[in-house]
């Protein structure tokens, strides 16, 4: 009975794949902190424009109130074509704020996500720090008693 045997792994070879896997946790930590930058800067941009064009829709909401006023007490084709503008400045309005909202809806769930995943990775990172510390002071104080 003459089983292959698998040649036993080197220690270098062991050494080389906790160095690649650590880098590629720091890699991957670099760039969820990168995109998290990114995602936030475009979510505070979103804000402020549905801010901006809430604010003008409340304008237009007013404008429109006032041209049906002006409509009703007397209605000639320059106050109906006001009207109009007016309904279709609005319209357009709230176009873009449900457009705005819904954008910033998804980066937001995007964001929710890349930060879940930075906690972990720099737990991660963390753990094998504090055990390389932790590792390295056993060695010393081996290296002390000796």
């Amino acid at each position: 009975m003459a089983a292959n045997k698998k040649p036993v792994t080197r220690n270098s070879v062991i050494a080389k794949s906790i160095d690649s896997a650590v880098s590629n946790l720091e890699a991957a930590l670099e760039k969820a902190d990168k995109a998290i930058a990114v995602r936030s800067a475009e979510s505070k941009k979103l804000l402020n424009e549905s801010r901006r064009l809430r604010k003008r829709r409340m304008t237009q909401m007013n404008r429109k109130k006032r041209a049906v006023a002006a409509d009703k007490k007397n209605s000639t084709g320059d106050t109906r074509k006001a009207l109009r503008t007016v309904t279709s400045e609005l319209n357009a309005t709230s176009k873009a704020i449900t457009k705005a909202t819904t954008t910033r809806q998804a980066l937001l769930e995007e964001l929710a996500g890349l930060k879940d995943s930075q906690k972990m990775l720099s737990g991660y990172v963390k753990g094998i720090y504090a055990t390389d510390r932790a590792i390295e002071r056993a060695k010393k104080k081996k290296k002390t008693r000796r």
